[in-house]
């Protein structure tokens, strides 16, 4: 049944608290419920029913001022629903059926979406942050450093692909096909199993590219070789052109958009918009202004790009038209922007005060997350108003026939008119006085600022026009909409308490205030990143940086399309990494007072060349045991290995001649070449080749044929 865009979901989650994330919950539907809920919901003469949710469009995000997660409505661009939720600093929350779950870097935390309460807590299977995937089957969360995949869902399980992947797309059956960048294998996670069930389709190792979903069948953009390759039970079933020239490290959107797939290309600054229909329309190529963009996500009508140089949210149609580009309200960290359950896009920041929610036509709107109103607070779905059957008046001065009555009833005694009632005139209108106090303020110290955040205020029949914040030494204005504000140029080490007062027509209310908070400094940047490449993992270096009177937490590194990784040391490491170009960054995160800040940023660039070797015939030469003309040199060339090293080149062949290797060494950018020494050959028709040995496996080459003199 449909209501409302909703699904009807059963099963009572009230005793979740106690189970393990493998039990699974028995789900009876009792027909007689089910009709009762529908009549309760048409009419609203009755609550939902235990156990019963009507599921609404929409996304939850988590406000970690508030330490709530907050149901935003896409369709109304409201906020409907809250829970009280404890969190860690930039948690996000994705949602099932029945439950919610608000996932931060030290715990996983559910709660209901019928009862808005907690119900169990767990602990994460890595330290990276995780793709959140709102799908058939989920929620799911992908660690896709550590190459884990957190089912949340019933039954919840724990998958190890066992390298690390991309990210995955998931088809509306609830198959989730994940690329392992490292063997280059295609894999299924089919809907409720916990386990890969097969790897059908594979590209070529140290190919780049990425998944996505054109009409619902997977398809692998092979940036590499610029190829679109249709996915299937069987392999790879079609490859065809895209059409349009790409860097291998451009990336595609999950989704098609309108038919055509969308890849944003960072180094040339394109949106390349690729039929991947036949016969193949022409690509469509939207030049990007100067930025640094991150993305994309499609909606399936639109596709949103995030310019984190300028903090702007960027929409496109089908067509590359701009639909809207709207600034990304400043928060201290990334936004976060995904696709949710109702087909729209929601970018998020870190602290989750502000939503902007994308939708069909790509039209952005800004939400501010805020406290509801005094009051109860419905689930999401439920209606706050009861409706009431109309009451039909009563009939008077009328005579009425019974049924059965003869052809000449006797009279019935008309009722008497009662006399006209005065009818009072209205109490005039009550005036708007001055707002009351805002609610629930709360502040959370930064380096050198406070992070401010209040509940609106009762208006008091007046709407309200601005808030005021003071504090000793300073005040600032914002508008009546606002509900939190960042207070900057304080002294660090001094402690604040900041008072919030609403202004309406008549008058200004009276403050609330803020608990006392200290600033401090927050770290400096790390210095000294480097990285380097080893056979597709990426080894990222850096040196303490001033801390700056805080105690270090952990340091945040981050990689251009990985997850973030918290570590303690100054080393981490990024493997299975395609080839292409990546930036590294830094943070160091400290601690003053039980607060945490994450310090300046550091980072360091790095183009990742999977090691490769190209061998072919090379110059001629002769001995006692290699005879002209067939004899030659073996050219030997080498890309992508550890820089400064001297590495042994051992030959093989097919009947089984060489068994001495060559040394060959390999400059600072990873590069070398053998030709003039070490390996020559002389026996026509025989296929020949080389193999190189690094700490990370053995590299070998092409087979080359050995041709005549």
């Amino acid at each position: 049944m449909d209501l409302r865009g909703g699904r009807l979901a059963t099963g009572s989650r009230a005793d979740a608290g106690s189970r393990s994330w493998r039990t699974r919950v028995p789900v009876l539907v009792v027909v007689l419920a089910c009709a009762a809920a529908v009549v309760a919901a048409v009419t609203g003469a009755a609550k939902p029913l235990p156990g019963l949710q009507f599921l609404t469009s929409g996304h939850w995000v988590y406000n970690t001022l508030l330490q709530a997660a907050f149901h935003v409505d896409g369709g109304t661009a409201n906020i409907d629903a809250q829970a009280q939720v404890p969190g860690d600093e930039g948690s996000q929350v994705v949602q099932g059926d029945t439950s919610g779950y608000v996932v931060g870097r030290s715990r996983i935390t559910q709660f209901g979406k019928s009862n808005l309460t907690v119900e169990q807590t767990n602990a994460p299977p890595s330290d990276e942050i995780p793709l959140g995937v709102e799908a058939a089957g989920g929620p799911y969360l992908v660690y896709r450093q550590a190459g884990r995949i957190v089912r949340l869902g019933d039954p919840p399980a724990t998958v190890d692909a066992g390298d690390p992947v991309g990210d995955p797309v998931v088809t509306a059956d609830g198959t989730m096909w994940l690329f392992r960048p490292t063997t280059g294998l295609m894999c299924r996670l089919p809907k409720d199993a916990d386990r890969i069930s097969s790897c059908p389709a594979a590209i070529p190792k140290g190919h780049a590219g990425g998944l996505t979903l054109v009409a619902d069948r997977p398809q692998f953009v092979d940036t590499t070789t610029g190829t679109l390759n249709r996915l299937g039970d069987k392999g790879v079933e079609a490859t065809s052109p895209l059409g349009v020239a790409v860097s291998a490290a451009a990336r595609p959107a999950s989704a098609d958009v309108a038919g055509r797939i969308a890849i944003l290309d960072p180094p040339a600054r394109h949106l390349l918009l690729v039929d991947a229909a036949t016969p193949q329309r022409a690509p469509i190529t939207v030049a990007l202004p100067d930025g640094d963009y991150d993305g994309p996500v499609s909606s399936g009508s639109v596709v949103a790009l995030v310019d984190k140089k300028s903090n702007t949210l960027l929409t496109y149609d089908g067509e590359g038209r701009q639909a809207d580009a709207k600034p990304i309200p400043r928060e201290s960290g990334p936004s976060r922007l995904t696709k949710g359950e109702d087909s729209r896009m929601y970018l998020e920041g870190p602290e989750g005060t502000h939503v902007l929610v994308v939708g069909h036509d790509g039209k952005v709107a800004d939400v501010p997350v805020v406290a509801r109103e005094p009051g109860p607070v419905p689930a999401p779905g439920e209606s706050g108003d009861s409706a009431k059957p109309p009451v039909a008046p009563p009939d008077r001065g009328q005579q009425r026939t019974a049924p059965n009555a003869g052809p000449n009833p006797p009279a019935r005694e008309q009722e008497k008119p009662k006399p006209p009632v005065e009818r009072k005139p209205d109490p005039p209108d009550i005036p708007a006085s001055p707002p009351g106090a805002p609610t629930g303020v709360t502040a959370k110290a930064g380096s050198g600022s406070i992070r401010v955040g209040w509940g609106a205020a009762p208006d008091n029949r007046g709407p309200i026009t601005a808030y005021h914040l003071s504090w000793p030494g300073g005040s600032m204005t914002v508008g009546g909409g606002a509900r939190s504000a960042t207070v900057g140029s304080l002294a660090n080490g001094t402690r604040y308490a900041v008072t919030v007062t609403a202004t309406n027509k008549a008058g200004t209310g009276p403050g609330a205030s803020s608990p006392g908070v200290t600033p401090f400094a927050a770290a400096s940047a790390p210095g000294g990143v480097t990285a380097k490449n080893a056979n597709g993992t990426a080894t990222v270096t850096w040196n303490p940086p001033a801390l700056n009177g805080g105690a270090l937490a952990h340091y945040e590194v981050s990689a251009t399309g990985q997850g973030t990784k918290n570590v303690t040391g100054t080393t981490a490491t990024f493997a299975g990494l395609a080839t292409g170009s990546y930036t590294f960054t830094v943070r160091a995160v400290t601690t003053v007072d039980g607060q945490q800040v994450t310090g300046a940023p550091g980072s360091a660039s790095l183009t990742i060349q999977k090691p490769t070797i190209a061998l072919s015939r090379g110059g001629a030469t002769s001995s006692a045991k290699c005879k002209a003309p067939a004899c030659h040199w073996f050219h030997v060339v080498v890309k992508g290995f550890p820089p400064n090293t001297k590495l042994s080149v051992m030959p093989h062949s097919d009947n089984g001649d060489f068994s001495e290797p060559s040394d060959i060494q390999i400059d600072a950018d990873g590069n070398g070449m053998l030709d003039g020494d070490g390996i020559r050959y002389d026996v026509p028709g025989v296929h020949v080749w080389v193999t190189i040995s690094t700490p990370s496996g053995t590299i070998t080459s092409n087979h080359f044929l050995w041709p005549e003199g």
